[in-house]
């Protein structure tokens, strides 16, 4: 909490007093802000706080009664003190001002002794009073953090696996320290884990495996890790760093200060770093890299016990997957070969032929899957995967995907039923896609038992398409629930497993809904009670080859002249950079920090639009939002609202509009996407 100079607000309808006043108090060296009305002293209340108001009780429009009795009313001047200056010196008027508030009266003429000493008396109590809380917030922060280093240090060790304990402790600094970028790296057998929590302009949280190379082009990233011990610069220190300077030519944005410390195990061997940058206010404190280096030794830790653990199962899961794997490609060569060697006899009939051909025809189709089922295990690990990306029909990829899996559920005698209550589009690659229907149908016709049943859904929910995949089979094992979709782990993988396979189909159907922006589910109530699959992918809001125009046409006509937006955003930078692109556009922008400032402005005046983040510390945009609709409509209960939020998943996005949004966009957004969602939203309200 930083210290605030105190000022005074000095409201007078009169030029000539507010200069003849303004003079007497800058003797004091204190700012005085001027206002000529109430409303305008109102306003100024929206934006700061003041030590003292010095108040015209005669004044146009709005008197310094009325004036008072809603300074009165607002919970952040509810209690700064207001002295009213008046010519009137009669007990009706000075019970009326003590009744709304006032602490003081000043009678014109004005002695300038009277008034500066007044005036003194309670900027010193301002003073006071401002360096008591901030004590007081200082000692909360303090015992704050030791909780939140407690209660990580208990997450970090129950952590499962590397990635679960990377993002852990990237999230848990971030938020410790209050920074808008943390990188955290843990380096495994030439592979580092990488988690990000990168800054506003994209605020998804990522964990990947990437090589040496592709990290080494992540600069700071390769800069933080070359560091031996705890390292502090502010942002001019930086860039006068050498390393920096070759780092930002290649690139590399500019950054707000940058706190970095390694992860060092028992043995003093680096494991990796962790790296802070961008914090949210202010440069990087000895109590932040106090704390970010309890936050290490606690990951170093983990992370070695963690990669102990991990190497160990790795070779099991190897070995396992080695013999599995041996076993599925020599069992189909055993039939071809055999075949083969068959048909070479001169005394084969043409039936036994056929089937034959059949055979080696259908097991080397199988060696093919097997194969590719590889290779694509292959190129997801290494980032290689290329999808052709087009607008697809889930109903015709789920047609046809059925009727190549009716043959097989027919041979064990399963029911396949098919429901659609909708024909959502997406935009995605189309053979991939059918990969994901092929490997779900393909795994529920292998465990539903002969004489069971197959129920596949398609149907459209709140933005999202939705398919299941329900079948009669065995269910799946709450013990083995967690790594389900874990590439080359199965239930079942003894020697006298009933199904065959490599146990890579559902980590494939996983990886591929995830890059086309989807999730997927499995449900089951336990042992012989069956399994759900459930697939959720983005629908598309309008063909991918007509999106650049729409975009093009943003720009156009999307102007905002006359339009009053109420931007809340508590993030500096974000807010100015936002209403310059509004105002680029024609629109008036009133701009505030908070909530609760968002609540007063609508107090003030009117709006067209209210343009609101959701992540804000105290009250986020969603309690906002509902404060809002609560309002009756004179105050602001129906204004059309638009909710901004670095998370573009459609969970978040569904989340805004049942909170009370009319609509949502994700950040980064260009100022012309912006002006065209800002546009439809005062539109919506017209109509």
């Amino acid at each position: 909490m930083e210290s605030r100079s105190p000022a005074v607000l000095l409201v007078d309808d009169r030029a000539d007093q507010r200069l003849s006043l303004g003079a007497v108090l800058g003797d004091l060296g204190v700012e005085v802000v001027e206002a000529a009305s109430g409303r305008e002293a109102l306003r100024w209340l929206l934006r700061r706080s003041f030590a003292v108001i010095l108040l015209d009780v005669n004044m146009p429009d709005m008197d310094g009664f009325e004036t008072a009795a809603l300074v009165r009313q607002r919970p952040s001047s509810e209690h700064t003190p207001i002295i009213f200056v008046t010519a009137y010196g009669d007990d009706a008027h000075a019970a009326r001002g003590y009744s709304l508030g006032a602490v003081d009266y000043i009678l014109a003429p004005v002695d300038p002794n009277v008034l500066r000493t007044k005036v003194n008396v309670f900027l010193e109590l301002f003073r006071k009073t401002d360096q008591i809380a901030r004590q007081a917030e200082s000692l909360r922060h303090h015992a704050g953090q030791l909780r939140r280093l407690a209660d990580a240090a208990v997450a970090i060790h129950a952590a499962r696996g590397l990635e679960d304990l990377v993002k852990l402790v990237a999230d848990t600094a971030a938020s410790i320290v209050g920074a808008s970028q943390v990188a955290l790296g843990v380096e495994t057998h030439g592979i580092r884990e990488l988690g990000l929590a990168v800054p506003p302009r994209d605020t998804r949280h990522a964990v990947c495996r990437p090589e040496h190379s592709a990290l080494d082009r992540l600069g700071r990233v390769a800069l933080a890790h070359a560091m031996p011990r705890p390292l502090r610069m502010t942002a001019d220190e930086l860039d006068a760093h050498p390393s920096w300077g070759a780092i930002a030519r290649a690139g590399d944005p500019p950054l707000r200060g940058w706190l970095a410390t390694p992860l060092s195990s028992r043995e003093g061997r680096v494991l990796g770093w962790l790296q802070l940058s961008e914090r949210h206010a202010g440069d990087f404190t000895a109590e932040d890299e106090t704390v970010l280096v309890q936050l290490a030794q606690m990951a170093a830790i983990a992370a070695e016990n963690t990669i102990f653990d991990e190497a160990h199962e790795a070779s099991r899961l190897k070995d396992r997957f080695l013999a599995t794997l041996s076993h599925e490609l020599r069992t189909p060569l055993q039939s071809i070969l055999s075949w083969s060697h068959m048909l070479r006899q001169p005394d084969v009939d043409r039936a036994t032929a056929q089937r034959g051909l059949e055979v080696i025809e259908r097991n080397a189709r199988a060696q093919t899957r097997l194969i590719e089922d590889l290779l694509d295990v292959s190129r997801i690990i290494s980032g290689k995967l290329v999808l052709e990306r087009r607008l697809v029909r889930l109903a015709d990829v789920v047609a046809a995907a059925l009727e190549d899996a009716l043959p097989a559920a027919q041979a064990k005698e399963v029911a396949l039923a098919h429901e659609q209550a909708a024909s959502p589009a997406v935009v995605g690659d189309p053979h991939r896609l059918r990969q994901v229907v092929d490997n779900l149908l393909s795994n529920a016709v292998k465990f539903t038992p002969r004489g069971g049943s197959i129920l596949v859904r398609l149907e459209a929910d709140r933005g999202e398409a939705v398919l299941s995949v329900e079948d009669t089979g065995p269910g799946i094992d709450p013990s083995f629930a967690p790594h389900l979709f874990e590439p080359f782990r199965q239930a079942d993988s003894s020697t006298t497993r009933a199904h065959k396979g490599l146990g890579i189909g559902l980590a494939i159907v996983r990886q591929l809904v995830e890059v086309h922006g989807g999730t997927v589910h499995a449900e089951s109530r336990g042992g012989g009670q069956g399994a759900r699959f459930r697939v959720r992918l983005p629908i598309a809001a309008a063909p991918a080859t007509q999106e650049p125009a729409v975009a093009g046409a943003a720009s156009q006509w999307a102007r905002l002249d006359g339009l009053r937006v109420l931007l809340v955003e508590d993030e500096a930078d974000t807010r100015e950079s936002l209403v310059r692109a509004l105002q680029q556009y024609g629109a008036d922008v009133t701009a505030v920090d908070s909530s609760a400032s968002a609540l007063e402005a609508l107090d003030v005046e009117p709006f067209d639009v209210l343009l609101s983040d959701l992540g804000m510390p105290g009250e986020d945009g969603f309690a906002l939002i509902r404060r809002v609709r609560a309002r009756p409509p004179a105050r602001g209960g129906r204004v059309p609202a638009v909710a901004l939020s670095a998370y573009a998943r459609s969970e978040e996005r569904a989340r805004a509009v049942l909170a009370g949004f009319d609509a949502h966009v994700a950040k980064p957004i260009e100022p012309a996407a912006l002006s065209a969602a800002v546009l439809q939203a005062a539109s919506r309200a017209d109509g």
